[in-house]
């Protein structure tokens, strides 16, 4: 399966690092991105590029059926997945600090702020 116009992709190299575009074209073995905040065609290896396009297309040609989350018996832990609505700006701004490496790990500290506040709205009774 290869990359196809209109990928939505993420640069891994250079002097875009981090952000993100749509591919334009392929030209000579490398894959012109026209970056999403600027509009500005970029050119770089198929390597500094993660497609999530690609990524989708291929987990649905390989379990288009399966439920959100790990496969079944690959877990490490009882969790589940939910979906929440949580303001644009505000999302944003957490995906800001998680690029930057602010955040390390979204799932421990979405657990704490919700082990915190359902302390605080429990009266402290319980903790788990």
């Amino acid at each position: 399966m290869k990359a196809e116009t209109g990928d939505k992709v993420k640069l891994k190299a250079g002097p875009h690092r981090g952000e993100r575009g749509i591919v334009d074209a392929f030209e000579e073995g490398k894959v012109a991105v026209r970056l999403e905040a600027s509009g500005q065609l970029v050119t770089v290896l198929p390597e500094d590029v993660t497609n999530f396009s690609l990524a989708a297309r291929k987990a649905w040609v390989t379990g288009p059926d399966r439920a959100v989350g790990r496969r079944k018996g690959t877990r490490l832990c009882d969790r589940l997945s939910v979906t929440l609505r949580i303001d644009r700006n505000l999302w944003e701004r957490f995906l800001d600090l998680e690029e930057t490496g602010v955040i390390e790990d979204r799932t421990k500290l979405i657990n704490s702020w919700f082990r915190e506040k359902l302390a605080e709205l429990d009266g402290g009774e319980r903790q788990s």
